[in-house]
């Protein structure tokens, strides 16, 4: 199992230490890399707390001042807008979330993984630890937002490239690349829990190759469009497939009009 690096463990141990003398709060656990066995060098420490009601306004004041207690100096704290708490860097880049909940609001069922550090009086986590799930394969699902939205975005290179925005139609690859992710999810029962920075484990060998061999593209509109290709073939064959696996229709009319839009305008077949 990985344990991630000494400073982290630092402040995880300060937080089981010190947040249990403050009568006012009533449990304090992980989420994230620490919750799940999966910390290492580079992990953020996602700490939270369950509060009393009545001291939630406090604490929405003085977060920072809490997250300072725990890391020492920080050289950045930025709240999340409609969160009580936020994000905190130190001046040797440790990050460090502070999240407070409510005790009248509090829902331990909406994590996967969690590491229980103090719980007063044992109901908040009545079963101790949350084991995480991870990810793990299930049944494969149709994602219907994420099919729309890419033929939606490989549409609009028209738009974007006869307008000679090259830096646009670079940022555009991305785009199409997330949804291709979130169809190969979608192919193995995945349904996503970890944050933005851990996809590995989430994919098979040959869908992560398959993504790696993305043709690079910069803002030459030849690569730009080879890249488009290459995705847009991938995420045709992958997903007319699943949509016959899970019983779902393929939008043929809109794919259909979105390819030929893109060959009377570039003279090239994307599928």
């Amino acid at each position: 199992m990985l344990t991630g690096d000494e400073r982290q463990q630092a402040v995880i141990a300060r937080a089981a230490d010190v947040l249990p003398r403050d009568e006012r709060v009533l449990g304090v656990y992980l989420i994230g890399s620490y919750a799940t066995g999966a910390a290492d060098q580079f992990s953020d420490v996602d700490l939270h707390l369950v509060v009393t009601d009545d001291s939630l306004q406090w604490f929405g004041e003085h977060w920072d001042d809490v997250l300072r207690e725990l890391t020492g100096p920080t050289v950045l704290t930025d709240e999340v807008p409609g969160l009580i708490g936020g994000l905190g860097i130190t001046p040797d880049w440790l990050h460090v979330d502070l999240f407070v909940h409510p005790l009248a609001s509090f829902e331990r069922d909406q994590y996967d993984g969690v590491r229980v550090l103090f719980d007063r009086d044992g109901t908040l986590f009545p079963d101790g630890d949350i084991v995480a799930k991870g990810g793990q394969p299930g049944e494969p699902y149709w994602p219907t937002p994420n099919v729309n939205l890419f033929f939606y975005f490989l549409g609009n290179l028209v738009t974007v490239l006869g307008r000679d925005e090259r830096i646009v139609g670079n940022q555009g690859v991305g785009a199409l690349r997330d949804q291709l992710v979130a169809l190969m999810l979608a192919e193995r029962g995945v349904r996503r829990t970890t944050g933005a920075k851990r996809l590995n484990a989430l994919l098979s060998d040959e869908q992560r190759a398959a993504l790696e061999a993305i043709p690079a593209a910069g803002t030459d509109p030849a690569d730009i469009i080879a890249a488009n290709q290459y995705i847009c073939r991938q995420f045709i064959t992958r997903g007319t497939a699943l949509a016959k696996l899970t019983n779902n229709p393929w939008p043929a009319e809109f794919v259909d009009a979105t390819l030929t839009h893109l060959r009377n305008h570039f003279q090239v077949d994307f599928a």
